[in-house]
């Protein structure tokens, strides 16, 4: 891979994680605070609710780390190794993870509380697709990379 490539994403990955820690700092905090006051009958779900939100962008930080390290690899020319294997492995115990919190967080708020408005439901709903497809798309992903390490392994003997 070019090494602009890797350059240019990292620099994006960088970007999304200054953003997703702003999120997590200022503006989910202050959505809450603003939410709490205005339908204060269920400003008890404030800390819980955004205990949750904080995770599952937390959860999307460690992706972004991940990533990242793979990047390493990559650059290293070393993502053919059982080193890349942990990193995928925990890509997929993340995206499975935000994909129950955000399916438990919509369920929640639709059959506990009957209170979900069509906006958050829907959006929370395309996140548990993103997620799943995550999730998904990674197993395959991985499934990839072990065949790809078994045939550079058989290469490598070849030669």
């Amino acid at each position: 891979m070019n090494g602009k490539t890797i350059v240019a994403l990292r620099v994006v990955l960088g970007v999304m994680l200054v953003l997703m820690v702003f999120a997590q700092a200022v503006f989910f905090p202050l959505a809450a605070s603003d939410l709490a006051d205005a339908f204060p009958e269920v400003a008890s779900l404030r800390w819980p609710l955004l205990a949750l939100v904080i995770l599952v962008i937390a959860a999307g930080e460690i992706v972004l780390v991940c990533v990242w390290m793979l990047l390493s690899l990559v650059k290293a020319d070393a993502v053919f190794s059982p080193r890349s294997f942990r990193y995928v492995d925990v890509i997929i115990a993340m995206a499975l993870l935000d994909t129950v919190l955000v399916t438990g967080i919509n369920a929640y708020l639709l059959f506990g509380l009957r209170a979900d408005p069509p906006a958050i439901f829907y959006g929370l709903l395309a996140l548990m697709v993103l997620g799943a497809a995550t999730l998904l798309l990674m197993v395959v992903m991985k499934g990839l990379l072990r065949q790809a390490c078994a045939l550079r392994d058989e290469l490598s003997e070849v030669i």
